[in-house]
């Protein structure tokens, strides 16, 4: 017989999580059903790994479900200590999640050892993907309990976790779920700088910065770009601020990505070439939920703009005749951020040669913002 304590033995001997947990196979809520559809019906905006809005539970994934296994692995790289020359030479943050596909693919080896052990004692096993809450069914297994800025954080690790999750109809005995709340501690709620957690443990996917980086497959509405700062690639300020992350937490030193890969040169970025954005990126997790080189320069231009470096102008100007009118609207918008008189002149000769109207708007509204 297959118990509960021979799967986490060999999940421990052969994959050695930071954390493991089993919960039931059980429905979700309609509730929860609800938030994951509205989660789902933004993130698929343009990004074909999100397309189905109705997968939910384990067993539209497999019929007859039992159990589902959660591994958390520690994923706490360590602050960044400031660089010296970023006023001169600005830097991005894109994070370290997405760059970093030790993670991912040990992930996924993991779970495949353990898809293979199950059916190797005569049980069905598969990895969900998409449309599945991992966060919920990691709360269930008792890996941590859900915040209020909807991230499963443990006492341990805090809420810096990367999830794996396998559905089995294995009849193995779910763990207790972790039941803890945040209490009254309203601290990543009030850190958000769009608002995004106005509606504690539930998150207003679109006004999360995360998601017009990532996700937001055309303009980034202009109201939430200085929100954005020199964030690059992602957003981690309710993991940042989480109490449970300012405790002494273990560092993952052995998949630690260089401050280079994942706090990138901003000038130089903004118009780096095909070729040596894919040698950089494309192999990567990150290219795969940013979507493609226009995606980056946009989120570069809103980056260079907000660091209001005079030092970005000549790259910018440069992108202000880009043949990408994604990245010329943006970058439009970067130069109303930086004062002077060459920025002033780059605009106004900009205006008079464009012929899209949305970045004609751009660049009007970058001219009267500052001159």
């Amino acid at each position: 017989m297959l118990t509960k304590e021979k799967v986490k033995s060999f999940i421990q001997e052969n994959c050695n999580p930071s954390l493991t947990g089993i919960s039931s196979a059980s429905p979700f809520s309609s509730a929860d059903k609800e938030r994951f559809r509205n989660c789902m019906r933004a993130l698929k905006e343009g990004n074909p790994i999100h397309s189905n809005e109705e997968l939910f539970n384990c067993t539209d994934f497999m019929e007859d479900a039992k159990a589902v296994i959660v591994l958390a692995t520690n994923s706490y790289f360590g602050e960044i200590a400031p660089r010296a020359n970023e006023k001169i030479n600005p830097v991005g943050e894109i994070g370290d999640f997405y760059m970093n596909d030790n993670i991912i693919n040990s992930g996924m080896e993991k779970s495949g050892k353990i898809v293979n052990f199950l059916k190797s004692n005569g049980f069905e096993a598969e990895v969900p993907f998409v449309g599945f809450s991992q966060k919920a069914k990691a709360a269930e297994a008792g890996i941590g309990k859900i915040g209020k800025n909807t991230l499963v954080i443990n006492e341990k690790y805090g809420s810096w976790l990367t999830l794996s999750t396998i559905i089995t109809n294995a009849p193995l005995e779910p763990d207790s779920p972790a039941k803890d709340d945040c209490g009254k501690c309203n601290i990543c709620v009030e850190a958000c700088p769009t608002d995004a957690l106005s509606k504690p443990y539930n998150l207003n996917v679109g006004k999360c910065i995360t998601y017009f980086l990532c996700h937001l497959k055309t303009e980034i509405p202009r109201q939430y770009r200085e929100a954005i700062g020199v964030n690059i690639g992602n957003c981690t300020i309710c993991s940042d601020v989480c109490p449970y992350n300012k405790q002494d937490l273990a560092i993952n030193k052995k998949d630690k990505m260089p401050d280079e890969v994942i706090y990138p040169e901003l000038i130089p970025s903004l118009n780096i070439t095909e070729e040596k954005y894919q040698e950089k990126y494309g192999v990567k997790f990150f290219d795969f939920i940013m979507g493609g080189r226009r995606y980056f320069r946009r989120n570069v231009a809103v980056a260079l703009g907000n660091s209001k470096c005079e030092k970005a102008v000549p790259e910018l100007l440069k992108a202000l005749v880009d043949e990408d009118k994604l990245v010329r609207s943006h970058t439009a918008w970067a130069l109303g951020k930086i004062s002077g008189e060459k920025t002033k002149k780059g605009l106004e000769k900009a205006l008079l040669l464009e012929t899209n109207q949305s970045v004609k708007e751009e660049i009007e509204s970058a001219l009267k913002s500052n001159y």
